[in-house]
């Protein structure tokens, strides 16, 4: 029996986005494996007080410019050596076999020359480098060419992120694993309670007709085309409202800026972060799913929507034509009268709406966390 660890290092709230959901799939799939030992680590336990694991919390102090340097020398030549690493560090990591990290991070797997399988979501930075700072360039470059070539294998979510990983950092497809992640456990079946539409709808003061879009505000995320599309569709189709979700990044600003100038503000609403149990009576009381992000390898909020038979209107770059399938509307993200048009034509046709939502749903038959489980155990092993 392995002890793996598994790396939910990150802010345990839900503030990290769709990672946060994608570490949750990996715990609800292997919580039913009895071939090995879990053990979780986390920056606050909280998240996991309902899971069967061991958890074992981190209280990492910052790094400072020398450390990061160390470091960042120690992943340019692959040094694999734990030179700056605490008595504590060293002795909390010391008894795993195998690291499992659902994302881009190399801390401690690499640094400690333990065994590992981590997640490589995408490589959005070889395709708009202008959305990332200099030195988060740097950094994704090293990570990435560092963890590619050190990892046992690799994991991602489509073959236009392999064909990336193979492109971007010459290591061999037989390394890369394709496995898609279900959504969360409490998405699949969700019990949905009456009562609770109306609690939720008093508590976020949410319109009676709304599309959503849960999001952070990433520059390739697109909420500033999503507000002008949506300011298109606004005059032409009354009481409709636009509702978006997620924590505010580096293109916050720029968002509602955009907003007040388009004078939506009446019409438009920023929710910033929400509770996570409220976000299934979001995605049930909108319109639709509405993805028009640039850069996306696989998203999970369309796997939401298809699990809680919500129609699903996204964008068609890299993997989401072929995640959506016939089961949604796809546009172009670039074009917001192509957006616009696809929104209205959802918003007109009810039973357009209900169909897709159905096809959605029947998409994901099959796609549970057995399946996943026995994908993830073939890498582990």
């Amino acid at each position: 029996m392995k002890k793996v660890g598994i790396l939910a290092i990150g802010d345990g709230s839900g503030y990290g986005g769709g990672v946060y959901q994608y570490t949750q799939s990996i715990i609800d799939a292997l919580k039913e494996d009895k071939t090995n030992k879990y053990i979780i680590f986390c920056n606050s336990n909280n998240r996991f007080d309902n899971c069967s694991f061991e958890v074992r919390s981190i209280d990492r102090a910052k790094s400072d410019i020398a450390k990061k340097t160390v470091r960042a020398f120690q992943l340019l030549l692959f040094i694999r050596k734990p030179w700056i690493f605490s008595t504590t560090e060293l002795d909390i990591f010391s008894d795993i076999d195998i690291f499992l990290s659902p994302s881009i991070s190399a801390y401690p797997h690499f640094y400690m020359n333990k065994p590992f399988i981590f997640t490589l979501h995408d490589m959005q930075e070889r395709y708009y480098p202008e959305f990332f700072s200099k030195y988060e360039n740097i950094l994704r470059w090293l990570n990435n060419r560092a963890l590619a070539r050190s990892a046992d294998k690799i994991i991602c979510e489509s073959d236009f992120v392999k064909n990336d990983i193979i492109k971007f950092t010459e290591v061999k497809g037989a390394k890369i694993n394709i496995i898609p992640s279900p959504p969360p456990e409490e998405f699949l079946n969700y019990k949905f309670e009456e009562k609770q539409f109306r609690v939720v709808k008093e508590k976020y003061q949410l319109p009676s007709k709304f599309i959503f879009y849960p999001a952070q505000c990433w520059f390739h995320k697109n909420h500033i085309q999503l507000v002008e599309a949506f300011n298109i569709v606004s005059k032409k189709i009354d009481g409709v409202c636009l509702i978006l979700t997620g924590s505010q990044q580096n293109n916050y600003s720029n968002l509602i800026q955009r907003i007040n100038e388009l004078s939506l503000n009446d019409r438009v609403k920023h929710l910033g972060y929400i509770d996570y149990k409220d976000l299934p009576y979001l995605y049930k009381m909108s319109q639709f799913l509405v993805m028009p992000t640039l850069f996306e390898s696989v998203s999970i909020p369309i796997y939401e929507a298809f699990a809680l038979e919500v129609a699903v209107c996204s964008s068609n770059v890299v993997a989401l034509p072929e995640q959506v399938g016939d089961a949604g509307i796809i546009f172009n993200p670039n074009d917001i009268k192509d957006m616009s048009e696809k929104m209205m034509r959802y918003l007109s046709d009810d039973s357009l709406r209900k169909e897709k939502a159905k096809l959605g749903f029947e998409r994901l038959k099959g796609f549970n966390h057995e399946n996943y489980r026995g994908k993830l155990l073939k890498a582990l092993n």
